[in-house]
């Protein structure tokens, strides 16, 4: 899962990165991927009662222009929304196995197939299109900066980089930690969460190599993004959020408690949004003071977060749906 950009990636980094099939539904169930956000200078953010059906166990969102993508993950497919329109039926996108993850770049929407090791890339301007390309190991997350399509590849310890133009695997894949889960792109590097171990590692994406040494986070950290000068991981283990400076990767204060499960985050125009996926409550971090205010809750079973086309919306992978949140005044 998946913490971008304005338009929307998402993507709370989700617990969609299993290490063997048969866990791998089960394990999506405990994490959250990342999300870029814009949100007014005090956000308020409240369910406007529309739930929209998103297929069998959804699990992760992205958001780009006025088109609500959602990875379906029973369903090997992805649902395409379109917000202007909530009642028309959305179109189908065929995707590989349990696919649990994606995001949008290139020019495209890119699966993480963790049920059979690859990825999809979707043209969005072809209906039913998609091409698989075979990683050799599992999918956890996927994110895409200009250098290529960056994917975690949880048991095999190692980040591969997907070359947008002739869809293979480019060079070596980067070893990175103990089962490397979420990852986002932001401040020149690839930022990488190593879920066994407690460490997040940053990846020149020019030289294709891990920068100085692992760095230690809280337990159980499940997503990461980036923005305000800083880094930002969700420790769903003990309920906190880590700060590391986006130049160095040093430590910027205290651990920060947010409720007591933070499994996704989003970073908006004048705060850190965080989403405990076991509540359901929607927090907001003021990054100026590591306050924390309430804004909103979620029911259901809320796995992923991403905002566009004038809302935030949220899958709900036990009902299978996407609930949609609006920006109160």
């Amino acid at each position: 899962m998946s913490a971008l950009a304005d338009n929307g990636r998402s993507m709370q980094r989700l617990p969609k990165w299993a290490i063997v099939l048969a866990g791998m539904l089960m394990v999506a169930f405990l994490l959250a991927p990342a999300a870029a956000v814009l949100l007014t200078r005090q956000p308020r953010i409240a369910v406007d009662g529309t739930r929209l059906p998103a297929g069998q166990l959804p699990t992760d969102v992205a958001v780009s222009g006025e088109t609500v993508w959602v990875v379906s993950g029973r369903d090997n497919r992805v649902v395409a929304l379109d917000a202007r329109d909530v009642e028309q039926a959305p179109e189908v996108h065929a995707a590989g196995s349990s696919p649990l993850r994606l995001a949008i770049g290139q020019g495209s929407v890119w699966t993480a197939n963790a049920g059979e090791d690859t990825v999809t890339r979707i043209d969005p301007l072809v209906p039913g299109s998609g091409r698989e390309i075979k990683l050799g190991s599992e999918a956890v997350d996927v994110a895409v900066s200009s250098e290529g399509t960056w994917v975690s590849n949880g048991s095999g310890g190692t980040v591969t980089r997907i070359d947008p133009i002739s869809n293979r695997p480019a060079g070596e894949p980067v070893r990175t930690g103990r089962f490397p889960t979420a990852l986002t792109v932001g401040a020149g590097f690839v930022w990488v969460v190593n879920s066994g171990d407690g460490t997040v590692a940053r990846i020149d994406p020019r030289e294709d190599v891990v920068i100085g040494r692992q760095l230690p986070v809280g337990r159980d950290p499940q997503d990461i993004a980036v923005g305000h000068g800083s880094v930002w991981v969700a420790n769903r283990g003990d309920g906190t959020i880590t700060r590391l400076s986006a130049s160095d990767g040093r430590r910027q204060g205290a651990p920060i408690r947010v409720g007591g499960a933070p499994g996704a985050l989003a970073i908006t125009r004048d705060a850190v949004l965080v989403l405990d996926t076991v509540s359901g409550d929607v927090w907001a971090i003021a990054p100026g003071t590591g306050r924390v205010q309430h804004l909103s809750k979620v029911d259901g079973f809320p796995t992923s977060l991403a905002v566009g086309a004038g809302s935030a919306w949220v899958v709900d992978a036990r009902g299978g749906t996407v609930t949609r949140l609006r920006n109160n005044p």
